[in-house]
């Protein structure tokens, strides 16, 4: 079995064998990295064990005809990713998966963002038509960031927080379609894995490992997009915010954002003047 293959196994027992020591599976797995087949004596106990589960067999073969996915040891999967806090081991795709070697920029916000998202957005979409839009495919201003990157012709990628066969919230069933055929949709998790209120914590850090840079529109002042923002610094990644409003409630975080040093959005050339930095 190819090690590429036996992560992916791997992978699938956190889930279907509730088996909680991935990282450890992926340091022993490395020390395997030079060739192409594992040899199945040389694993530690727990690695056998999963090596020799013909039902988790079985259930992979099911995966591998409906989803496609990359490793953590695949020449696909991108280097900013590989170094970012808690990198996923496998991630499942469907769409274009060379986009992850594009220029990104993360946007992200309230689920319950106003008008001022899409109409800033809009305002700056002009400038940044060499940037690949990364979002998490909620309400709000996560569907506003993709919507806006499909209406200007720029690609994006959504990250989910459950199985790709499954669509959170249903009102974007459309949209998720539409990044499928024209972007890329990406998750963690293997098919049938509905979405638990942790995953989207856990989908926030890909988001953030994916980005050269990260825009909050609007945040509330304990926010979701703050801790997302927050990931993305500890990445040393760069934090962009919208100024807003000092007396609407969605404006309360993005200000605070700024005086902690996040940069200040009024044009897209804000944004491009920084990331033209970044290969």
């Amino acid at each position: 079995m190819q090690i590429r293959d036996f992560l992916f196994l791997w992978h699938l027992a956190t889930y279907t064998k509730g088996f909680k020591t991935q990282n450890l599976a992926f340091k022993e797995l490395h020390l395997h990295a030079g060739t192409d087949e594992l040899e199945p004596m040389q694993l530690s106990a727990d690695l056998y064990t999963v090596y020799t589960d013909e039902d988790l067999k079985a259930e992979a073969r099911k995966q591998y005809r409906q989803l496609q996915f990359i490793t953590c040891l695949d020449p696909e999967y991108p280097e900013r990713l590989r170094e970012s806090f808690e990198p996923p081991t496998v991630l499942f795709y469907r769409g274009n998966i060379k986009l992850l070697k594009t220029l990104t920029l993360a946007i992200v916000g309230a689920r319950k963002a106003t008008q001022y998202t899409p109409k800033s957005l809009n305002q700056l979409g002009r400038q940044l038509q060499s940037i690949t839009i990364i979002s998490g495919l909620a309400q709000g201003a996560d569907a506003f960031a993709h919507q806006f990157a499909l209406t200007h012709g720029l690609p994006t990628i959504a990250v989910v927080a459950n199985g790709l066969n499954i669509v959170y919230p249903k009102s974007n069933q459309q949209l998720q379609r539409q990044i499928e055929e024209q972007g890329l949709v990406l998750s963690e998790y293997p098919l049938d894995v509905a979405p638990q209120r942790y995953m989207f914590v856990m989908r926030n850090r890909i988001i953030a490992g994916l980005a050269h840079g990260l825009l909050v529109t609007e945040a509330a002042g304990h926010s979701g997009s703050l801790i997302t923002a927050n990931l993305a610094l500890q990445n040393n990644r760069e934090v962009f915010a919208l100024p807003g409003d000092i007396n609407h409630p969605q404006s309360v975080g993005t200000n605070l954002l700024i005086q902690a040093g996040a940069k200040l959005v009024t044009s897209g050339s804000n944004i491009i003047e920084e990331m033209q930095y970044f290969d």
